[in-house]
């Protein structure tokens, strides 16, 4: 609510110096703010003769008001300095008065409320510090929050040090702030006994010597000329265990201090020791305490992993992105191979507020899952997204958030379930885990003068603590040094699927490829669609060569016409309501205008195998386990293949050998010879058969998964897949592989199903014939098992 005297201060600052050139017009709303704080300063600054102006209360102006008034009070002549005095109390909540321009016994009390609130000694008039304070946004009252306990604490601050020069007076809301922990910082290296012109604030190597030899507090200690108890109590309440604030330290304490002790991953013992202290004072606490994680943009050989492993090391964070620092081939099982574990961390630049938006965390939360599907991370894995500067809370709401709720909304999307967690400061990991879009933080602790790290407790849920930089004894690799908590979850070697590495590479051209468009075609999935990604991709996978339109380059015309009769497009197949094949036409426009077209080597290999697993899925009902009968499944691979090498012989390429049983037995499968059922479409045939049968015994696998399946197995032996597809289609008989093709050509169902002249265009083959290249086919799969 508008404030009416608030208001009035804000009208007399403008009627009263807008004549000033570097005056900044006061926004009269009555609401107190910074630019009425800085209005009331540059009020101020005119008033001792400043020549420049500034929104900053600084050394200049305090000297000047020092050597020109000392301190403001009924004798001061300057009626408007005692005006700014007014407006001042007025904005702070207190009472200015009642009397422009007059220090009136109202305005004494309030400013011995103000000192009183403030944990000075009570005084009527208004010293330089206390001026400074007034004219500043620090609230002398519990707000949000703010809790009794952390503002005595404060109170005691100010009432014990604030004559010191360098110890401004800091805030008494209850909230642990930047200004709160400096002021810690300062009272401790005055307890130290160093000056004023040696004290600074900061947590140096002064600081640290001090505390480690004058610091230490234990059950028992209790305060006498020096505060540590006090100290190291205030410190407690300030990282939320706040028990007693006595100057003893008791029972209470040792339980306090054990507490904050197992939450920071310290060792237990109750006492106030060095590194207890550290962990209090600064975001990093003692960074040569011992970490059992580390992270680094190193790609890690066989040596650096028993190197981590020898300096004790037992967890390695590594990137999901980026050439160079992403997981090499072979990495994730390297670093198993040492007795290592790892935790995935996605960055993409993330170093400015500018790579922060809802849209970049849609973008980052696929590439993320993408990344994680191809490399073989199963569902449960936390994979952490950084936010690597210092933002602030306005830059977390109208940024941070909105990245993060991208991030959720994508990964909430496909079939495997990340959890995600956060990697940045103390400020921005507590802010994204409250609001319920993380569930894990990796501080980025090393950053301790970063304003989302000062002031700031160990955020909720944090599982891991960036704490120093170091080249790793015995290399020259630089690591960061992690504290590692009981909470957190790394990825070890039964958390990761085996990830195909043809040739000890990443598999980036087919099986990276797959994942990409499965990963997207679930992104493209609606409550209306259901679960319709791999129809999606085995659609777009086909669609060059086996849809109307399609090239037909390996078939007479007519033929891609045929292939949509046999496999419908999902969304003109019949008995579905109208709603639903608008929603899958919808899906399948939003998932193929997000995906790159295959390169030819890949789409001359995926093709085949998409049109004949989309048969088997098309005609379901009738694909028997095993079975000597040729099946409408079967037409969309292996049977009508079978039909295209007839023409090759036929047609006499090549012309020998003549025998129909050898020249099958010879060419079906062949990578040599194209005979229109070479090698490619053999390993079409085979896998969208598997493909379908994996999909059929998990409904919810995805399609990429199945893929992956099959081609680690073939990369232990290749063998697999026929061996697979013999046992699982034949029942692993020769004999019913040899019925089977046989009865392409003899039961009728081929002719009845697809028009004959799109794919025959030779001699029907006799029955005799038929026989023969049933054995011939049969010969060529069993030779490929053995």
């Amino acid at each position: 609510m508008s404030d009416p005297k608030v208001l009035e201060t804000q009208v007399w600052l403008n009627a009263t110096y807008s004549y000033h050139s570097q005056w900044n017009h006061v926004m009269e709303d009555g609401f107190t703010g910074w630019g009425t704080i800085f209005g009331l300063i540059r009020g101020l600054q005119i008033e001792l003769g400043i020549s420049t102006l500034a929104d900053n209360f600084g050394t200049g102006t305090m000297n000047a008001f020092v050597s020109q008034f000392g301190s403001v009070g009924p004798t001061t002549a300057n009626t408007d300095v005692i005006k700014l005095v007014q407006g001042a109390l007025w904005c702070k909540g207190f009472s200015g008065g009642y009397t422009w321009g007059q220090y009136d016994n109202s305005v004494s009390i309030s400013v011995m409320q103000v000192t009183a609130a403030m944990g000075l000694t009570q005084a009527s008039t208004v010293a330089p510090k206390v001026l400074k304070s007034l004219m500043s946004m620090d609230a002398y009252t519990l707000i949000g929050a703010g809790t009794s306990e952390k503002r005595a604490v404060q109170q005691w601050l100010n009432g014990k040090y604030s004559h010191r020069s360098a110890f401004n007076i800091l805030p008494c809301d209850g909230l642990f702030s930047r200004n709160v922990q400096q002021g810690m910082m300062y009272a401790i290296q005055y307890e130290l006994n160093m000056s004023d012109s040696v004290a600074n604030g900061n947590f140096g190597p002064g600081t640290k010597s001090g505390i480690q030899n004058y610091g230490g507090v234990a059950q028992g200690s209790v305060d006498y000329t020096k505060n540590w108890v006090r100290l190291f109590q205030g410190a407690l309440r300030f990282n939320d265990y706040e028990g007693p604030f006595s100057g003893t330290f008791d029972a209470a304490t040792t339980a306090k201090t054990e507490a904050f002790q197992t939450y920071a991953e310290l060792p237990v013992h109750g006492s106030g020791d060095y590194r207890t202290w550290a962990s209090l004072l600064i975001s990093t606490g003692d960074e040569t305490r011992p970490g059992a994680a580390s992270d680094m943009a190193t790609q890690l050989t066989p040596a650096l992993c028993n190197a981590l492993y020898a300096n004790g090391y037992r967890t390695v964070g590594r990137y999901l992105s980026v050439n160079g620092k992403r997981y090499a081939p072979g990495e994730l099982q390297t670093i198993f191979n040492a007795g290592l574990e790892t935790f995935p961390i996605m960055q993409e630049a993330n170093t400015s507020a500018a790579d922060f938006s809802y849209a970049k965390g849609r973008d980052h939360g696929f590439q993320a899952a993408r990344r994680l599907r191809q490399l073989g991370f199963r569902a449960g894995t936390t994979v952490f997204f950084a936010v690597d500067y210092d933002a602030t809370d306005d830059g977390i709401t109208s940024l941070i958030i909105p990245y993060f709720e991208g991030i959720r909304d994508v990964l909430a999307s496909v079939r495997v379930s990340y959890r995600v967690g956060i990697y940045g400061t103390r400020n921005v990991c507590t802010r994204v885990i409250n609001a319920g879009l993380a569930f894990e933080a990796f501080i980025a602790s090393m950053s301790w003068g970063w304003s989302g790290n000062l002031g700031y407790r160990l955020p909720p849920s944090w599982t891991y603590d960036q704490i120093q930089n170091l080249v790793l004894p015995g290399t020259s690799m630089q690591i960061d040094k992690n504290v590692q908590s009981v909470r957190a979850h790394p990825v070890g070697q039964f958390d990761i699927d085996p990830t195909p590495l043809p040739g000890g590479q990443f598999d980036e051209t087919y099986f990276w490829y797959l994942t990409e468009l499965t990963v997207r075609a679930e992104m493209a999935e609606t409550s209306d669609t259901g679960d319709i990604a791999d129809e999606l991709v085995l659609h777009y996978l086909q669609k060059p060569k086996y849809w109307t339109g399609g090239n037909g380059s390996s078939f007479p015309p007519g033929a891609g016409d045929a292939f949509t009769v046999y496999e419908p497009i999902s969304e003109t197949l019949p008995g579905l309501p109208s709603a639903m094949r608008s929603a899958i036409a919808l899906a399948r426009s939003s998932f193929e205008s997000a995906v790159q077209p295959p390169s030819s080597a890949v789409q001359n290999r995926v093709d085949h195998w998409a049109a004949c697993a989309r048969g088997y899925r098309t005609w379901a009902g009738v694909v028997p386990a095993t079975g000597s009968t040729c099946t409408l499944g079967d037409l969309g691979g292996w049977a009508l293949d079978l039909v295209q090498a007839w023409n090759s012989y036929k047609s006499g390429v090549p012309s020998s050998p003549v025998d129909i049983r050898q020249w099958f037995a010879a060419y079906v499968g062949s990578n040599t010879v194209d005979v229109s059922f070479g090698y490619v479409d053999l390993l079409g045939d085979v896998d969208g058969y598997l493909v379908d049968r994996m999909l059929r015994d998990t409904p919810n696998r995805s399609l990429s998964d199945c893929v992956r399946e099959i081609e680690v197995r073939c990369g232990f032996d290749p063998r697999w897949r026929f061996q697979e597809f013999l046992s699982g289609r034949f029942g692993g008989q020769w004999s019913t592989a040899a019925g089977a093709a046989t009865d392409v050509f003899t039961s009728g169902l081929i002719w009845t199903q697809l028009p004959k002249s799109a794919f025959l265009n030779v001699a029907d083959p006799t029955a005799s014939e038929a026989i023969a290249i049933g054995e011939g086919f049969a010969d060529a799969l069993l030779a490929r098992t053995v």
